[in-house]
Order: C-alpha cells, then sequence, then structure tokens
C-alpha cells in the first residue's frame, strides 16, 4: 500500500502545482469518512501561554508503517466528523497532499506524535471547499487509490 501511496502522490505532484495556489500558505484539509469511528484520536485541549484562550489539537502517535500523510487523513476526517464538515475524498487527497509537500514528505519514526492545531485544520478545509470542480476532478482521479479507513493509523 505504501508503494501506491507514494506513487499516487508522486503523480498528483503535477496537479499540485497546477492548483496549489488555491492552498498557497496552507496545509492540507480532508473530510469525514462516512461510517468511519475516530474514537481513538487523542484531541485535548491546550492552553496558549499569556492568554487565557485554548486551543483543540488533534495528536496521534505513528505506529509501524504509518505514514505523515495518514496522519493528516485521520485529522481531516476526525476534524470534519467533529464539526460536522462534508469535504469529500478528492478535496482530503487535495489537502494530504498539500500539506505532505509543505511539510517536506516527512518520514516517521515509530512512537513519534503529530500534532495538528485545529485552526490550521479549519483553514486547509474552508481552502479545500473553494476548490473548482475541475480540481475536484482532477483529485477525484487518484481517491481509487487510497485507503480513507483511518481506524488503525497514529493510534
Amino acid at each position: 500500500m505504501k508503494l501506491i501511496q507514494h506513487v499516487g502522490f508522486v503523480v498528483g505532484i503535477g496537479i499540485v502545482g497546477a492548483i496549489g495556489g488555491v492552498f498557497a500558505g496552507l496545509g492540507a484539509t480532508v473530510s469525514a469518512h462516512d461510517g468511519e469511528p475516530h474514537e481513538h484520536a487523542q484531541v485535548a485541549a491546550v492552553e496558549k501561554s499569556s492568554e487565557d484562550k485554548q486551543t483543540t489539537v488533534y495528536s496521534y502517535t505513528a505506529q509501524a508503517g504509518d505514514a505523515y500523510t495518514q496522519l493528516v487523513r485521520k485529522a481531516v476526517q476526525t476534524y470534519g466528523i467533529t464539526h460536522d464538515k462534508q469535504i469529500g475524498a478528492a478535496r482530503i487527497v487535495a489537502i494530504e497532499t498539500q500539506a505532505s509537500e509543505r511539510a517536506g514528505w516527512p518520514e516517521l519514526n515509530q512512537g513519534e506524535v503529530v500534532s495538528f492545531d485545529e485552526a490550521l485544520l479549519r483553514t486547509w478545509v474552508d481552502a479545500a471547499m473553494k476548490l473548482s470542480d475541475n480540481d475536484i476532478a482532477a483529485w477525484q482521479t487518484y481517491v481509487a487509490y487510497i485507503d480513507f479507513n483511518t481506524n488503525s493509523i497514529g493510534e
């Protein structure tokens, strides 16, 4: 599955360049997958320094074989479920690809904790919701090659 993901994302880089402007300065976004429980997602309220405000952070611990793109996917899906957003698979692929590219396609170590601030996830999702029909159709090409079941990812 890693090979298929890698090939799909490498091919997707061409499309990233074509529609990357929509996500300029942003990471990636995804939406909830119907019927997929995310009870293992660690969502925490963390106090910001020097303020009384709290921010929600989605944190995941990488398991053997987990990829950064999968953790982004799970975070976006969890965000979508939490906020009742119907993001759609093609937009999720666009978000996770953009976020992974901007992060430098990091390789994860088993036990590594990766966290995503909810405000960043919201920004990614909002940008993805503005994709044109043509952009969505282009990203849809990769949907068949992606496993959107993230139940065992980042446990």
